[in-house]
């Protein structure tokens, strides 16, 4: 049997923000960021003698879902991380 793929925009919205990237890559790339984020954090707390501890983690959380909200969804909803056969 023929599995149609949903056409919704929901759907398509998640497809354009997953990108066709797979759970290891969407895992390699929320750990650079992550990276990033804590190295700008200890640029700020040297140089600038700023801490950035809330921000960082708000920052995190938004990372996090932006990187693993739309496969999570994608798979549950077509069994697939991405728009891929």
């Amino acid at each position: 049997m023929n599995k149609q793929q949903p056409g919704g925009v929901v759907f398509r919205t998640l497809v354009q923000i997953n990108a066709g990237r797979s759970f290891l890559a969407n895992l390699g790339g929320f750990a650079c960021v992550v990276l990033m984020l804590g190295l700008a954090n200890i640029f700020c707390r040297s140089i600038l003698h700023t801490d950035l501890l809330f921000e960082l983690r708000l920052l995190i959380v938004a990372v996090a879902l932006y990187f693993f909200v739309p496969p999570l969804a994608l798979w549950l909803w077509t069994g697939r991380t991405s728009d891929k056969q």
